[in-house]
């Protein structure tokens, strides 16, 4: 690993180091890990950079310092200071390496320490602490046999969903390669194909009223991740409390994000392709008007039908919020 102080003035290289605090760290870099939605243009000198370290042409320090040199001198005034880790990591694959690249905030904590007399507080101004918030900017290159993917994990939490900055995508010579609404379609696929996996655990067994209740839970999100679609998959499967459901749902949710490459990421929805259901309006010969989301369950909405024409239509409810009498014109433009 090596550590740079940028945002404070003149870069000063600094020297490669062993690893201190490796756990603590190869979880802030497992939390940098989402599906990649930015791709190396053919001429970055950040990946031709990676490389040379990989393939052995610049030792690790060296490469390195280029490295952090580089990003400090994209690193505007508006940015707060803090620490530019690289990190050189080895894995179980043969020939492949991971090189991960952290702008971490600096963060003000107090630490309590055991003093001779008394429990003593010590502020700590340079501090790591642990959670995304603090991690700026972010980057993980897989290399193999010396080559970089094209392909690479790029976050910044300084910009909302999956976009990243001007300098960092600037610094790191990049171009997004899928775009918002490409997300949201895979997003639909998703929550598509989890609900026929599961169809047996729906209510009804209906995917397809399941799937517009999940999208509708979805259109009025601010982001859209991980999370937001598993809240969206099991409110469109009634909330099941069985812990054996539940874990089925997981279970295939969870393939299917990986299948579609949208682990970890979080984004805008389009309302256009998370589509919120109609309104059906049934209208009886007798003159009633009912107004419904297209939908609803059957556990709040039923329709039996009768001899002839007719229908029994019963409304379940848990409280009725409106209860008024309107005009007739109000009525009419209902119509």
């Amino acid at each position: 690993m090596v550590l740079h102080t940028v945002g404070d003035g003149n870069f000063v290289p600094q020297p490669a180091r062993q690893v201190e605090q490796a756990d603590f760290f190869a979880e802030r870099i497992r939390e940098t890990d989402t599906a990649a939605v930015f791709g190396f243009e053919k001429k970055s000198l950040t990946k031709a950079q990676i490389e040379r370290i990989a393939k052995g042409e610049d030792d690790f320090e060296t490469g390195a310092q280029n490295l952090a040199r580089e990003f400090a001198r994209f690193h505007d005034g508006t940015s707060r200071k803090g620490a530019f880790f690289i990190f050189e990591l080895a894995t179980d694959v043969p020939k492949t390496n991971i090189y991960s690249l952290i702008k971490y905030d600096y963060e003000e904590v107090v630490e309590q320490t055991d003093g001779n007399q008394e429990t003593l507080l010590r502020l700590i101004v340079q501090a790591f602490v642990a959670g995304k918030r603090s991690i700026q900017k972010a980057a993980l290159v897989r290399v193999v046999d010396g080559k970089a993917e094209m392909a690479l994990c790029a976050t910044d939490r300084m910009k909302p969903g999956a976009d990243i900055g001007d300098y960092f995508a600037s610094y790191l010579h990049v171009m997004r390669t899928r775009t918002d609404d490409e997300l949201n379609r895979e997003v639909v696929n998703v929550l598509r194909n989890t609900l026929a996996e599961r169809k047996e655990d729906l209510p009804q067994r209906d995917a397809a009223r399941a799937l517009k209740h999940a999208q509708a839970h979805l259109h009025d999100r601010t982001m859209v991740d991980e999370g937001s679609i598993r809240d969206a998959i099991l409110a469109a499967a009634g909330n099941p409390e069985d812990e054996k459901t539940i874990s089925r749902f997981d279970q295939s949710l969870r393939r299917k994000l990986k299948s579609s490459k949208l682990e970890g990421l979080s984004f805008a929805p389009n309302r256009k392709i998370l589509k919120k259901p109609g309104l059906r309006q049934l209208r009886t010969t007798e003159g009633v008007l009912i107004v419904y989301p297209d939908d609803a369950s059957a556990a709040t909405v039923s329709r039996e039908k009768l001899d002839g024409s007719g229908e029994v239509i019963t409304i379940h409810t848990k409280k009725v919020t409106d209860d008024r009498i309107v005009p007739e014109n109000a009525r009419l433009s209902a119509r």
